[in-house]
C-alpha cells in the first residue's frame, strides 16, 4: 500500500542552494496546522532539479511529507528580492577540521548527570545534532533512526568501542525528562547512547565547532545538519554536513578507526587524564 502524503502549497524566499542543486534553504511563510513560519533545508525533487531560481528569489513550491520523508517540487519562481544569501554561513576559521583535537565539552545527559567528551576517550565517538520537536522526517528523526540502526550494527562487532552522542540545540524545551523520553523512543540500551543538552553558550559553543548553524524561530528552529566522528585519540576524523549518510557508510568508517593502530596508541596514550579526573 503506497504510502499516505500530505501536501502543502508554500511561499517563500530562497536563501541558499547547496552546491549539488538538490538541497535548498528556504525562508517559508507559516504552514497552518503543520509548521510555523521558518527557515529549512528542503530536498529538491521533480522537475525543478535543473532549477531556474536562485538565492534572493520568491518562490512559491509543494512541500510532499510522508512518514519517513519530505521534500519539494514544483517551485515556481515569483520575483527577486535583495537579500543576503549567506545570511546564515559559518566563518571557516571556527570549524574544526579532520586531524583537529576537538576540545572538550560539559553538558547534561537524559539522566541528569553531567558527561565530558573526554569520558569517551578511547572509543569512537558519533556524534550529532537534533531537537525533540523537529517536525520533518527526513532531519532529526532520520538522524536518531540511523543512531538507532548504527548502535545494533556497531554492538555486534564494537560493543564497548564506541559511544554515540545526540545533542539537542533546543535547551529550554529538551530537559533532561524530555530527553530521556526522547531516548525510550529510540533505543533500550543507553549505555552506549547519550542524549544530551545543556545551556544556550554551552549548546553554541559545541555546534560551532562542527559548523551547525540553528537559530531559533517561533517555538522552531532554523537548523542544517552535522554529524561528526571523533576517533580514540580524540581527534576529529570526519564531518557529515547533511541526512544522506547511510548507517553501512559510517559504520565501514568506524571500523576503519577502531582497526587503525596508530589511532589506538594516541589514544592509550593521552587517556590517562581522562581516566584521572573520573576516578
Amino acid at each position: 500500500m503506497a504510502q499516505a502524503a500530505q501536501h502543502f502549497e508554500v511561499k517563500g524566499v530562497v536563501r541558499e542552494i547547496e552546491p549539488d542543486g538538490q538541497t535548498v534553504l528556504i525562508q517559508h511563510e507559516d504552514i497552518p496546522g503543520f509548521m510555523p513560519a521558518m527557515t529549512m533545508p528542503f530536498s529538491l525533487r521533480g522537475t525543478n532539479v535543473s532549477h531556474g531560481f536562485a538565492a534572493g528569489d520568491q518562490v512559491r513550491f509543494e512541500l510532499t511529507v510522508t512518514k519517513e520523508d519530505s521534500w519539494i517540487s514544483r517551485v515556481e519562481k515569483l520575483r527577486a528580492i535583495n537579500v543576503s544569501a549567506g545570511y546564515f554561513g559559518v566563518s571557516d576559521e571556527n570549524r574544526l577540521k579532520p586531524g583537529d583535537t576537538v576540545p572538550d565539552f560539559t553538558l547534561t545527559d537524559q539522566d541528569g548527570k553531567a558527561i565530558h567528551l573526554t569520558d569517551f576517550r578511547g572509543k569512537a565517538v558519533l556524534v550529532t545534532f537534533i531537537y525533540s520537536r523537529c517536525p520533518l522526517p527526513n532531519y532529526c528523526p532520520l538522524m536518531s533512526k540511523n543512531f538507532s540502526k548504527l548502535q545494533q550494527q556497531l554492538t555486534k562487532e564494537f560493543a564497548g568501542r564506541f559511544h554515540l552522542v545526540s545533542i539537542s540545540f533546543d535547551s529550554e524545551y529538551d530537559t533532561p525528562k524530555v530527553m530521556k523520553s526522547y531516548a525510550e523512543v529510540f533505543t533500550k540500551d543507553e549505555t552506549s547512547w547519550t542524549f544530551a543538552s545543556g545551556g544556550k553558550q554551552q549548546i553554541l559553543s559545541v555546534a560551532s565547532e562542527f559548523g551547525l548553524v540553528y537559530l531559533p524561530e517561533a517555538g522552531s528552529f532554523t537548523h542544517d545538519l552535522r554529524t561528526a566522528l571523533i576517533g580514540p585519540d580524540g581527534k576529529l576524523i570526519h564531518v557529515w554536513r547533511s541526512n544522506v549518510w547511510t548507517p553501512d557508510e559510517v559504520e565501514s568508517r568506524i571500523a576503519e578507526v577502531l582497526q587503525d593502530k596508530s589511532i589506538l596508541a594516541a589514544a592509550h596514550g593521552k587517556g590517562n587524564s581522562a581516566d584521572q579526573r573520573n576516578n
